[in-house]
């Protein structure tokens, strides 16, 4: 269930990034279809982990690309309505999900390093 709701709110964030290509494409973007693959790529730089593996990932982790992914929508859509520059919206974009990321631990949760997770516990 938990990749069906990943997969809605992917969708939903799409909507938004078209909505961003149009707007984007009044102020001059020569490319602005482009801007899917941009935002896509930063969720998978900011998290340090591949494309491609959405399947692969257990719940926890598809909620934390899900969280980032309506980030991006709500800030995108705050922006817009700001009337600010689509370039300036994706730096915007970029720090926020940074300082999302800052408050967990990315490297532990996307790792497959069991090691990471064998705790030892006093007894």
């Amino acid at each position: 269930m938990q990749r069906k709701n990943s997969i809605q709110i992917r969708n939903d964030e799409t909507d938004i990034l078209k909505i961003l290509t149009t707007y984007a494409r009044k102020q001059g973007s020569k490319s602005p279809e482009k801007l899917y693959m941009v935002y896509t790529k930063l969720v998978y730089k900011t998290l340090n982990i591949e494309s491609g593996l959405r399947g692969q990932y257990n719940s926890h982790q598809l909620s934390i690309i899900a969280t980032i992914e309506i980030l991006i929508a709500q800030t995108v859509i705050e922006l817009i309505k700001e009337n600010i520059q689509y370039k300036k919206i994706y730096q915007i974009v970029k720090q926020k999900l940074q300082s999302f990321v800052g408050l967990i631990s990315v490297k532990e949760i996307y790792s497959t390093d069991i090691e990471l997770y064998n705790i030892k516990l006093a007894s």
